[in-house]
């Protein structure tokens, strides 16, 4: 009797347990989901492009009224260049000819002057691009305007030669260098080139007259002491030597 009552007892209990087993509920394990963060766009800097200079003449250059040239000098942040326009005129409207940018410095304004060269009739340009001996100096760019293809066209070695000038006596260019001294140097345009052919250098109480050849030779002509020399002195010829 005792044996029948924890028989049954023991299938009651199994039979609870499996009960037990099938009731219990398995929650669903979480789910972690990653957010994709999606950072704005970086705005690329715009370099600021400011115009420190203006020069427009439609009456000097060229043709008169045929013309018109605008230099303009720009600064970015990082640089200063100077743009030249050169227009011409076609059916009343003004065409683009020709586009040109240079580099410069950022100290000094451009400062446009249109002045005959090669004494042809027709004003070329000249444009400050640095200055150098604490402004002694002043370092433009030279640009020939020729009238049969109507372009500028740059002196590559202009800005070689410091304060220069056309010469009418020799009608040439020449140039002033200042120095613990100074030089005149006198200059022929050669296609797209200034070329030297003579100069006289002062420096101390010597100086010094010489020709250069094509070559680029230089031959003395003339050397001496002269006493309490001047010697920032400019020159107008060198033989004969001519202030």
């Amino acid at each position: 009797m005792t044996k029948s009552i924890l028989l049954v007892l023991f299938f009651s209990i199994i039979s609870c347990s499996q009960k037990s087993k099938e009731q219990t509920v398995h929650l669903p394990e979480k789910v972690i989901t990653k957010k994709e963060i999606i950072k704005p766009e970086t705005k690329t800097d715009t370099t600021k492009t400011i115009l420190e200079e203006a020069f427009t003449d439609s009456t000097q250059v060229g043709t008169k009224g045929k013309f018109k040239l605008t230099v303009n000098q720009f600064r970015t942040d990082d640089s200063t260049y100077v743009e030249i326009n050169l227009f011409e005129k076609r059916n009343n409207k003004w065409i683009t000819q020709q586009n040109l940018e240079y580099l410069k410095d950022g100290v000094t304004n451009c400062e446009p002057e249109l002045n005959d060269f090669n004494n042809d009739g027709f004003n070329d340009l000249t444009f400050k691009s640095s200055v150098a001996a604490r402004g002694a100096n002043e370092i433009r760019k030279l640009l020939i305007f020729n009238p049969s293809k109507k372009r500028f066209v740059l002196m590559k070695n202009s800005d070689h030669y410091p304060n220069l000038q056309y010469n009418e006596l020799l009608n040439c260019v020449d140039a002033w260098l200042v120095y613990g001294g100074s030089s005149t140097v006198f200059l022929k345009i050669e296609k797209d080139s200034l070329r030297e052919f003579a100069s006289v250098s002062l420096d101390n109480d010597n100086r010094e007259i010489y020709i250069i050849d094509k070559k680029g030779k230089r031959k003395t002509v003339k050397k001496e002491i002269v006493k309490d020399l001047e010697v920032y002195t400019r020159y107008k010829n060198y033989n004969p030597l001519t202030e």
